[in-house]
């Protein structure tokens, strides 16, 4: 095929546009016209144009195609590292690390395929703020409960006030403070203030009383405010304090 292309494009092409152009001149020798003598070099012109495309072409086609590479399964596989799902034998399951997205789908399959599942305990730091409603709102259709055994804070919180009870054993602690948006470039129709409010009124629709709630977003974003277990209870956040 090499040999082929070789001879038809270097050897036959040239011997055919170099015979065009002398009998281009041989036209205007006889006749004195031009006319056809452009057009014809414009054919050259073209045909050159189409055998290199066609070449280019069919050298590409001899490289070898690297390992295609889906980034979006990338960045999802990615995500779901930064957490764990893991469900255990007595229907208690536990979600350890960054909500991040797609946690909520990811959950409504396990929760799906486990029935048992009665109890979600949380531990992280936070994540996307969307997700955390996401899950709030998928463990309160489920009636799920939820709990506390070491630190659920910033976003996670909003997911812990979707359990039907709520609790947190001895030595754990909830985290709250204002949102801010992760990013160094401004983000088109980003309101954090807008998005505190939204899950302020989803604490109330939960019972928690008035007066945590205009606290719950006081401080700053660097900070962390961790209330103790007896006003969380009296605010209505926890149903029950544990041992």
């Amino acid at each position: 095929m090499l040999v082929a292309a070789f001879f038809l494009h270097g050897v036959v092409f040239v011997w055919q546009a170099v015979g065009v152009i002398r009998a281009g001149e041989a036209h205007i020798a006889q006749h004195g016209a031009i006319g056809m003598h452009w057009g014809a070099q414009l054919g050259v012109l073209v045909a050159f144009w189409l055998t290199a495309s066609y070449a280019l072409n069919a050298w590409q086609l001899t490289i070898d195609v690297p390992g295609y590479v889906n980034f979006a399964e990338k960045m999802e596989m990615e995500r779901a590292s930064k957490y764990r799902i893991i469900a255990q034998p007595d229907g208690v399951l536990l979600i350890d690390g960054t909500l991040e997205l797609g946690i909520t789908k990811r959950l409504a399959r396990v929760l799906t395929n486990d029935a048992r599942i009665r109890e979600v305990i949380l531990s992280s730091e936070g994540g996307n703020i969307y997700e955390a409603r996401g899950l709030a709102r998928l463990f309160r259709d489920k009636g799920l409960s939820t709990s506390v055994v070491d630190e659920c804070s910033s976003a996670c919180t909003t997911a812990f006030i979707g359990g039907l009870i709520r609790q947190l054993k001895s030595g754990a602690k909830l985290g709250f403070h204002q949102y801010k948006i992760e990013a160094n470039y401004d983000v088109l129709g980003a309101d954090p203030r807008a998005e505190q409010r939204k899950d302020q009124r989803l604490f109330l629709g939960a019972g928690v009383k008035q007066g945590f709630v205009s606290r719950m977003h006081s401080a700053a974003p660097a900070s962390m405010w961790y209330p103790d277990h007896r006003e969380l209870f009296d605010a209505g956040v926890i149903t029950a304090i544990s041992d």
